[in-house]
């Protein structure tokens, strides 16, 4: 909510032709907190703020030409042999990054509108506030995990949909949250476990469901300030909520991704002045220059990502055949594309320089989908913007976990486990 507060005030006294300009000067020493909460409560509510979105962008990258691989014949009994089209179920855990806020905005008033059909995580589709839909529901159009999974099983279920003004919900098994931490986890995994078990259109029993978690931007942006963000805590809270989840939810398949230098984000649109108080009104701790909070964030951030990865390791979610948790690291040290000139190209991320806009949700799916595909122990840490898309085959159908890795790294030698567009095989160690 804090981020929402920062975005309206900011965003409130930014001329719609002035959001990306640097000639702003009564801007300066605006405070991020208005004491007065009705001017965000009008703001908040008002539907001709809240209905402006950009056309949906038709990435020109997305040129997925896998060929279609068939299920298991037989629903599959372990985790370790599950295959795209197996998947029955998909659900998020996160934050705002997993419920899209800013996707389609084209000024940063609109950031705090919720695409969900376009969250790379859990989204399927786009529809606009007059529900004029926009056709983003195909993997070609716009890559999103649902998005690609429809090719292998088009009736999917449990992906969000459309946009949601604050307050509404059409986030179906999307039970991410803007603004949260680790430890709002809880909450949102018990809900998640409430709609499995007592809505039997999703087969609790049956189906295999795909779950991806998401969580730490906000952990990292309020460090300085918050105690239960340390690394312990963050560790503990994740660890706390996969446990739940193992004890609850059979036939899961749990994406862990690692959290993203949010140093490097933050520091990008400095020069623009609605990015710049953005950042600093939600961000603050990153953004600080005094040695001991640049050491103290490198240590947190690292403790993050190595806290994770040895939970994982430890076999702790490898106990069964029904439920597995795989790191899937290729935010740690992706950026923006480059343009030509060498500079980073902002149309990656929303107006306020933080969020991803369609196009960076679209690049973070295709990331996320090549990443559930190289083995444990091979998966690269960052992303690329080339276009290349892994394909699952015949050799190597599943989606990898350290049970069945082994095997891929055996044959990917051979150069035909993993048919790659566009590209010879490459995967860098974790």
């Amino acid at each position: 909510m804090f981020f929402l507060h920062c975005v309206l005030l900011i965003s409130y006294f930014l001329p719609r032709n002035l959001v990306f300009s640097d000639e702003l000067p009564f801007l300066d020493g605006l405070s991020c907190v208005d004491p007065n909460f009705k001017l965000f409560e009008k703001l908040y509510f008002l539907d001709w703020i809240l209905a402006d979105n950009r056309p949906v962008f038709l990435d020109e990258h997305n040129n997925f030409s896998c060929q279609y691989l068939p299920p298991s014949k037989e629903v599959p009994s372990s985790v370790h042999a599950l295959r795209p089209g197996d998947i029955k179920v998909v659900a998020a855990l996160g934050d705002s990054l997993s419920v899209a806020n800013g996707a389609g905005a084209d000024r940063l008033i609109n950031v705090i509108n919720q695409y969900l059909g376009l969250s790379f995580t859990v989204g399927g589709f786009i529809r606009t506030f007059n529900d004029v839909v926009k056709h983003a529901d195909h993997v070609q159009e716009h890559f999103s995990l649902p998005n690609v999974l429809k090719f292998y099983n088009p009736d999917i279920l449990g992906w969000s949909y459309g946009v949601a003004k604050p307050g509404e919900s059409r986030n179906l098994l999307n039970m991410a949250k803007a603004g949260s931490k680790a430890r709002d986890l809880h909450e949102q995994a018990d809900n998640l476990i409430e709609v499995l078990t007592s809505n039997p259109y999703y087969k609790l029993n049956e189906n295999w469901k795909l779950l991806t978690l998401f969580i730490g931007a906000n952990n990292l942006c309020q460090f300085c300030t918050d105690p239960l963000s340390k690394p312990e805590h963050f560790v503990r809270d994740i660890r706390e909520v996969l446990d739940k989840l193992q004890s609850k939810v059979p036939r899961m398949f749990v994406n862990l991704l690692t959290i993203m230098n949010v140093e490097q984000v933050v520091r990008l649109g400095d020069d623009i002045k609605g990015c710049r108080m953005a950042h600093v009104c939600f961000c603050d701790c990153v953004l600080s220059n005094t040695p001991e909070n640049k050491t103290k964030y490198q240590n947190y951030l690292k403790k993050y990502r190595s806290g994770l990865k040895d939970l994982v390791k430890s076999g702790r979610y490898d106990t069964s055949d029904d439920f597995t948790v795989v790191i899937q690291p290729m935010m740690e040290n992706a950026s923006p594309p480059l343009k030509p000139d060498g500079s980073e190209d902002l149309s990656y991320l929303a107006p306020d320089c933080f969020h991803f806009s369609q196009r960076g949700h679209n690049l973070a799916g295709r990331a996320l989908w090549n990443s559930m595909l190289e083995p444990v122990g091979k998966k690269r840490s960052t992303w690329d913007n080339n276009g290349e898309v892994l394909c699952p085959s015949e050799e190597y159908p599943f989606l990898a976990t350290s049970k069945n890795s082994g095997n891929a790294q055996r044959v990917m030698k051979t150069g035909s486990a993993l048919n790659l567009q566009n590209s010879e095989v490459r995967t860098v160690a974790i």
